[in-house]
């Protein structure tokens, strides 16, 4: 019997029934608390009836409590009513997209737009590790925001329950059949697997998306039969006629035909592995990708999986003469259309991080770009050629950062910092070679006349030939202006002037002015200021200089003969990573017109996690996070906020007894890398309060700051003994790279090294005796490694780890030892018994959570932490797909500024 209007469940008030399936009655009603209006649905009967099915649906739904993401509906709340369950959840305005369907099949555009946005919305629940087991079009709404999923893995299992003879019988909805012949409900939408009786996993839901963006295209059932039977068959072994062929006036792309038979490949091997690999095939068809609209096919018969294949080798021929057509259009840099699409990094791999080492870089002939990608915590450059559809590695650049072309688009320069070289390679092969031994930091620009300027950590712009020599000096640090550093020299047309950006000191000497702009002659004269721009910029035809300001991608008019801005600037692009403290920017341009940048504001969750990878109370607001530790109590955590406008970090407290925030450090210097002090009364951190990043510590309610270590490279700040003798850190140096360093705070202060060697050491961690410290090192190789080491005696390190490993945290009881695989997915668990002797257990996985993102630093682990006890696992994880996971390539840019 419905519930009538103004009845109340707990604090909800039912304003009006919404409609009754099998899975219960949603009911539209008010929230009197926070005065909102939810939707309620009130479970089946049986799930009230079965004590294990009411603690599924529990432990489900605090999972799904944690989904945050726009094309999700929201699961607000769970109660009870007299023994039977509801759940409270965002309430929609809108239509099913079942009912929708009723009218026939969408437009191409929405096709495509939401097919985006719902395989988006899979991604995200899947690296939260829940599957929704029952996607159709009933569990589709349609809004003005667009799709939203519902009935996160709430719903009914349509389960195949084998009876006493072991034959399957299925348990499905006994409606009629449809003039077609088409049974209607979940059954039409499971995959083969869900049908023969497996478990079903995230490409059961991939199978089940193929459905609906099939339907969406032709308005048909993409499998159909005359009985259960048939229709299983159909399932089981049938192909659905191509889009092109059912809906030949469709105007879809061709590489859609290609997306859907991926979808429902009957093996599950055979499908795109992850709703992640599918969401970026979508994004790339609706950035152009596949411009050619889907043709007839005049055979709509099965095909032969051997035809398949040529029908997508034509779809990716078609991609490539389109994209190469593209790119021969693109030299006519004020008119013609405006083309963007997307390029990203290859499976398993991201875009390398570090903002004071550019990733990216347009070639000058604005046919290719390469980019610095990171798998397994080994960085390669990578190069994408626009009339190609996947990047291809450049060999033997292995540790390769800030890449930059020749002026004839034939070789690449890049940096090696593990050398402390810079270095070319020329892509038609051989292998790389050295150009100068350079301290490098920013990004080198290579010259008409064959001559590189570089700039120097701390110092000024120097130049040497492309073909090797020394370096000259062309710019020295203005000391009487508190100069420091002088980043991001770029050529001018004239090759006799250039551009370079010049960081500074403040008067009272603790922190950093904005820095300033300059334009100068390569001899060293003519030095002029270009006002109100602060980072690093270059200069691109037909006229404009290019430069971001708090996260947008700027072009204005430059005068070539005065040397001199004119005009005012317009706005390229939204949402570019920079870091303001040094003037950074993202973004790459070639003289042909073509510009690619690197996005950014990628929001995180952050969930806490048992040991067997159950995901427990969340609450904490959607930012961009970067470190995070838990205080000794296990009762606050400091973390790292980013704002996404500039890269700029401050230090947060979040007590966990009320998830509520509070800002430590608001310095206008950028905060970060927080640790707590043994008693949790100070904290130590970094700070750009002076010439570079040094460690300060300040009382946790305030007060004035100390410093503590103070260094020409960054230091970050690692942890705190518990007997009050060490505070350890991370140092960049010139001549080993990262190594760890310990700090006494007491009798002879001066810090000492810990680990330093040839290889890179980083994420120390005191053992709660203080007698032992694990860390991370490539000493095995280019995977790292987590060791142990006595204090005192580093020498005497052993390995811990198998296979890879960084990021480790102790157990407070010095049994165990947690630490991430080195492809951040998963927390791993090494019992140790005795440390001298050494006596350890073989690590054993306790679970995954799909990859954890790096701290915003780039010299840090990433950001998890572990209470004390070893219980409790806090983790971030991305939130939608991250904008930095993918390179815009804006084709013809000078068009937009017409416009």
């Amino acid at each position: 019997m419905a519930l009538s209007s103004g009845v109340r469940l707990g604090p909800y008030e039912i304003v009006s029934l919404v409609g009754v399936g099998g899975m219960g009655e949603v009911y539209k009603a008010r929230d009197t608390r926070l005065d909102r209006t939810v939707a309620v649905k009130l479970l089946p009967p049986e799930v009230a009836e079965r004590a294990d099915r009411r603690a599924r649906f529990e432990t489900e739904a605090r999972a799904i409590s944690s989904l945050s993401h726009p094309h999700i509906c929201t699961l607000f709340d769970v109660g009870d009513d007299h023994g039977r369950p509801f759940i409270v959840m965002e309430y929609l305005d809108g239509e099913t997209l079942d009912d929708r369907l009723t009218r026939g099949a969408l437009p191409a555009s929405e096709v495509v737009r939401y097919a985006v946005q719902m395989a988006d919305a899979l991604a995200h629940a899947h690296r939260a590790h829940i599957v929704h087991r029952d996607l159709k079009p009933a569990n589709v709404m349609l809004t003005a925001s667009g799709a939203k999923l519902l009935d996160f893995g709430l719903a009914r299992r349509p389960v195949l329950e084998l009876a006493g003879g072991g034959q399957s019988t299925l348990t499905v909805d006994q409606r009629k059949l449809t003039a077609e012949g088409t049974i209607l409900g979940t059954f039409q939408y499971m995959a083969p697997e869900q049908l023969e009786g497996k478990e079903a996993d995230v490409r059961t839901d991939i199978f089940a998306f193929g459905t609906l963006l099939y339907e969406m295209a032709t308005g048909k059932k993409a499998f159909k039969g005359d009985s259960q039977a048939s229709l299983i068959a159909s399932i089981l072994t049938a192909q659905p006629p191509a889009i092109s062929a059912a809906r030949a006036e469709s105007g879809l792309p061709s590489a859609v035909d290609h997306v859907v038979e991926r979808c429902l490949a009957k093996k599950p091997d055979d499908r795109w592995q992850t709703a992640r690999d599918l969401t970026l095939e979508l994004n790339w068809i609706a950035a152009g990708g596949s411009a050619a609209p889907a043709a007839p096919d005049p055979a709509p018969a099965r095909r032969s999986r051997r035809e398949l294949l040529a029908w997508s080798t034509a779809i990716i021929s078609v991609a490539v003469a389109v994209g190469g057509a593209i790119v021969g259009r693109s030299g006519s840099p004020t008119s013609g259309d405006v083309t963007r699409f997307f390029v990203v990094p290859p499976p398993g791999a991201t875009i390398g991080r570090g903002e004071n080492r550019p990733r990216l870089a347009m070639s000058p002939d604005g046919r290719r770009v390469a980019f610095v990608a990171v798998n397994e915590g080994r960085s390669q450059l990578w190069v994408r050629a626009f009339d190609d559809v996947v990047p291809r590695p450049v060999p033997e650049t292995e540790g390769a950062a800030s890449p930059f072309w020749s002026p004839d688009s034939k070789v690449l320069g890049f940096f090696a910092p593990s050398r402390k070289e810079l270095r070319k390679v020329a892509l038609a092969g051989g292998p790389p070679r050295t150009i100068c031994a350079a301290d490098f930091e920013g990004l080198a620009d290579w010259g008409a006349d064959g001559s590189i300027l570089f700039s120097a950590i701390r110092d000024g712009v120097y130049r040497v030939s492309a073909d090797g020599g020394t370096p000259a000096r062309v710019t020295t640090p203005d000391k009487s202006q508190r100069e420091i550093n002088h980043f991001w020299p770029s050529f001018l047309p004239d090759g006799k002037h250039f551009l370079y950006l010049a960081t500074a000191q403040q008067a009272d000497g603790a922190s950093k002015a904005p820095p300033s702009l300059y334009v100068a002659a390569l001899d060293g004269s003519d030095r002029r200021a270009l006002p109100r721009i602060h980072s690093r910029t270059v200069y691109a035809a037909p006229g404009y200089l290019l430069f971001v300001e708090e996260g947008t991608l700027l072009a204005q008019p430059f005068d070539l003969t005065s040397l001199n801005v004119t005009g005012d600037a317009t706005k390229l692009a939204d949402g570019v990573s920079s870091l303001r403290s040094i003037g950074a920017g993202t973004f790459s341009v070639s003289a042909a017109g073509a510009l690619a940048y690197l996005g950014t504001g990628d929001t995180f969750q952050v969930q806490w996690y048992d040991r067997r990878g159950n995901p427990t109370d969340t609450g904490w607001p959607l930012q961009t996070y970067g470190s995070m530790r838990i205080s000794p109590d296990s009762q606050q955590v400091l973390v790292d906020v980013f704002d996404p406008r500039n890269g700029e970090a401050d230090i947060w407290i979040f007590e966990l007894d009320r998830n509520v925030p509070r800002r430590f450090a608001s310095d206008p210097a950028s905060d970060r890398s927080a640790v707590w002090s043994p008693d949790g009364r100070r904290i130590v951190y970094t700070t750009e309060r002076g010439a570079s990043p040094n460690l300060f510590t300040r009382a946790l309610e305030g007060g004035p700051i100390q410093l503590v270590v103070g260094n020409r490279q960054p230091i970050f700040a690692e942890d705190w003994s518990s007997d009050d003798l060490w505070i350890l850190y991370t140092a960049n140096t010139t001549e080993t790279g990262l190594d760890l360093w310990l700090k006494p705070l007491h009798g002879d202060t001066a810090a000492r090294p810990f680990m330093a060697s040839q290889f890179e050491e980083t994420g120390g961690r005191f053992s709660a005796d203080a007698r032992w410290i694990a860390f991370a090192s490539t000493e095995a190789g280019r995977i790292p490694e987590v060791y142990v080491a006595p204090v005192t005696r580093p020498e005497e390190r052993r390995q811990l780890s198998i296979g890879g490993g960084t990021s480790p945290r102790w157990a407070h009881d010095g049994k165990e030892l947690f630490y991430l695989s080195p492809d951040g997915q998963s927390v791993m668990s090494v019992a140790i018994e005795s440390l001298a002797p050494f006596r350890v257990g073989r690590p054993a996985r306790l679970f995954s959570v799909g990859p954890v993102p790096v701290a915003r630093d780039g010299n840090r682990g990433p950001v998890y932490d572990v209470t004390a006890d070893g219980r409790r696992f806090l983790v971030t994880l991305p939130s939608g797909e991250p904008a930095s996971s993918r390179i815009t390539v804006v084709l013809n840019w000078p068009a937009a500024l017409q416009r």
